[in-house]
């Protein structure tokens, strides 16, 4: 334990001096599988474990983590496992509220009791993970790594951990939105007339059907008739999920309507699109049937 200490130290202290970028703390439980290893006489042991991370960058976190699990080397023979380790972390897609992520690093096995030629030893471990944002506050994090000690033995480690964010990083994607509106509100204008595409999306998609493409191409020729013109295409959802997994959703939708008026010849200059999530509903989201008219995309035209 007074590793553990001594390298939570450590890493604070490196916390104190990097104020800008996201630190989290991570709890995490989870499963020990040992594979082809006969030294133990269980195959699957619990594990419990704390994770601290730091951000090197959007997408990159440093990491030490600790876990603990107790096993048996036959019936009244037992064991503690002390690990300590290092991680870097690569996410990915970290604009949305679900992030896969890879991880890679070293560390450190204590064991109380050294027998059947189980020694203390250097491990390396490699895994992949997904993190899943569930407000601002708390995020969830499923992980799979595979442990790899130098004296020969080999673990699968299954873990789900609930990691706490604190810092600057943590509110990116609120900064991004707030960037979005006060880059609409420079332009201080007021478009010609909106116009809403009768696209009925289903539930949680963001796939536009061949029954409304028609509709979609004959807006690409009124854009096309008036070269003059630019728009807007906004995107939206129901009340279900939580905000910034409808702001992505919404995304989506209205880039996915973009994509089909570029394909008809307008210039993808002349178009921008921007999800809005559950703002600005146009029907109540107490009933499936406005629920169905709030999951739309619209086009605002501008001169």
């Amino acid at each position: 334990m007074k590793k553990l200490g001594l390298l939570v130290s450590l890493f604070l202290c490196s916390h104190l001096f990097a104020a800008n970028n996201s630190f989290e703390i991570t709890p995490q439980i989870g499963v020990s599988y040992h594979i082809a290893n006969k030294r133990y006489e269980n195959n699957m042991d619990l594990v419990y474990g704390l994770k601290f991370a730091q951000r090197a960058g959007e997408s990159v976190l440093v990491e030490l983590g600790y876990d603990y699990s107790k096993f048996k080397y036959a019936e009244k023979i037992s064991s503690r496992q002390n690990r300590y380790y290092f991680n870097l972390v690569k996410e990915f897609n970290v604009d949305s509220s679900i992030s896969p992520y890879i991880l890679g690093g070293i560390g450190y096995e204590n064991l109380s009791k050294n027998l059947y030629n189980m020694d203390d030893d250097i491990f390396a471990q490699y895994g992949v993970g997904i993190r899943w944002e569930v407000d601002e506050t708390l995020h969830i994090k499923t992980e799979l790594r595979h442990m790899l000690s130098f004296d020969g033995r080999s673990d699968i480690i299954g873990t789900i951990g609930f990691a706490m964010p604190f810092g600057n990083h943590s509110n990116k994607k609120i900064e991004k939105i707030e960037k979005t509106k006060q880059e609409l509100a420079k332009t201080k204008q007021t478009p010609a007339y909106i116009h809403t595409f009768n696209v009925q999306f289903a539930f949680d998609s963001f796939e536009v059907k061949k029954e409304y493409y028609n509709e979609i191409k004959d807006f690409a020729i009124y854009m096309k008739e008036n070269p003059n013109k630019t728009a807007i295409i906004s995107g939206y959802t129901d009340s279900i999920g939580n905000d910034e997994y409808n702001r992505v959703l919404s995304q989506k939708r209205a880039e996915s309507v973009k994509n089909i008026i570029t394909k008809e010849g307008v210039e993808s200059s002349r178009l921008r699109a921007v999800g809005y999530g559950e703002t600005r509903p146009i029907a109540t989201n107490e009933t499936k049937e406005g629920r169905q008219q709030n999951r739309r995309v619209e086009a605002e035209i501008y001169k």
